[in-house]
């Protein structure tokens, strides 16, 4: 949902020029993309601050490049996916940079009752400039994951699972520094899988992570623990309709013991395919992450969101998309330090001329209102994207 590509608005762009798996049957799938964008408040300003930066509005492109790979020796498969891209602007050429995504996992198998994953995920992207305060910096942010898990299949029905990740993510700039966390986690899973295809578990989640950059101090915390107890469920409602649910109880604590999150969480997905042209997906939340505010400790999202796709012809797709999210930043003590809605809308056509291209217009706009008014701004923005798999 978040650390995408440079922009907020960037998050569109990116599912068109992220990879995509590789077809069944290809093991090796190559692909070649370039974007074009126009943004109209790039550092996502608000109004009061518009006479001081003449060039908030701009033009980028994106070119990426990367290769897909799905190899499946006998019951073992490896998925892999390694890209490159250059994001260049017009007028801001300080911000130019080059960016990577690199994803690596092994679904292993063991006889008859024995599963699960290793990988490792890699990539560098740049810092959303709505997350930025006004700052007009070129921040890039690396992302490091590495994740095992085993699963055992103890009945037909019920199986029980081990896993484990660490996890980190690292600024460049030391204006962002503070915001550099690493964190490890193990969890613990009781599943059952009903005769028709659903699935019901229990989950037992902690994590203890860290900023190593930010010093003690009164109102920011530096270190967390983080138990989680979850319900997982995956339910075929019928031929058409989906749904997918994480609910549970969460409890943070920081070093300091001045303040600590201890309530329910989690998101509810509903897939909806009322012809076989058409999709709806719908979600709503409520999920606590670390900050993206430097000067506070964790941050608490509630939102939802809403997507539609036709397939207008065999060639031709309509895509529409509308979100709304609230944002609660707070500090050590407790006190709330931003608090903010974020409401945002797309639209979207894609045209295939044939099965290796796609051709994407569309435009998207959004605005958000906080408690600070700095951080207030609206936006709109346009795109054409033209991508190629060989």
């Amino acid at each position: 949902m978040r650390h995408a590509l440079p922009l907020a608005g960037l998050a569109v762009l990116g599912t068109l020029a992220m990879p995509a798996l590789a077809k069944e049957g290809d093991t090796f799938r190559p692909f070649v993309s370039y974007t074009r964008n126009y943004d109209s408040n790039l550092f996502r300003l608000a109004e009061s601050e518009y006479a001081l930066v003449p060039q908030r509005s701009d033009q980028y492109g994106v070119l990426s490049a990367g290769l897909n790979v799905d190899w499946q020796p006998g019951r073992q498969r490896i998925i892999a996916s390694a890209s490159k891209n250059q994001v260049r602007f017009a007028r801001n050429t300080q911000l130019d940079y080059d960016g990577s995504d690199y994803q690596l996992k092994w679904n292993w198998r063991l006889g008859n009752h024995w599963s699960g994953q290793v990988g490792a995920t890699e990539s560098v992207t740049q810092s959303s400039f709505s997350d930025l305060a006004g700052l007009r910096i070129n921040n890039q942010v690396t992302r490091d994951n590495r994740f095992a898990s085993a699963d055992w299949q103890l009945h037909p029905r019920w199986h029980v699972g081990l896993g484990a990740a660490a996890a980190a993510s690292t600024n460049s700039t030391v204006q962002q520094a503070p915001l550099d966390y690493e964190d490890r986690s193990v969890s613990a899973t009781l599943g059952y899988a009903t005769p028709k295809g659903s699935k019901l578990s229990g989950q037992m989640r902690r994590v203890e992570g860290e900023y190593p950059n930010r010093l003690p101090g009164a109102l920011v915390d530096r270190a967390y623990t983080q138990t989680e107890y979850n319900l997982l469920g995956d339910w075929n409602v019928s031929g058409k309709l989906v749904t997918h649910a994480k609910i549970g109880y969460v409890r943070r604590e920081n070093d300091s013991t001045q303040n600590s999150f201890s309530s329910m969480a989690g998101r509810l997905t509903a897939d909806y395919f009322p012809t076989g042209k058409t999709a709806l997906n719908w979600s709503v939340y409520r999920e606590l992450s670390n900050s993206d505010d430097i000067n506070a400790s964790y941050q608490v999202s509630t939102g939802t969101s809403l997507g539609a796709s036709w397939l207008a012809t065999g060639k031709i797709t309509l895509r529409a998309g509308a979100s709304f999210e609230n944002r609660s930043f707070q500090d050590a003590v407790g006190l709330v330090q931003r608090d903010e809605d974020t409401l945002g809308g797309s639209l979207s056509m894609r045209y295939t001329p044939m099965r290796m291209a796609a051709i994407d217009v569309g435009l998207q706009a959004g605005r958000r209102d906080s408690n600070m008014t700095v951080n207030d701004y609206k936006f709109h923005m346009v795109f054409v994207s033209v991508r190629a798999d060989f």
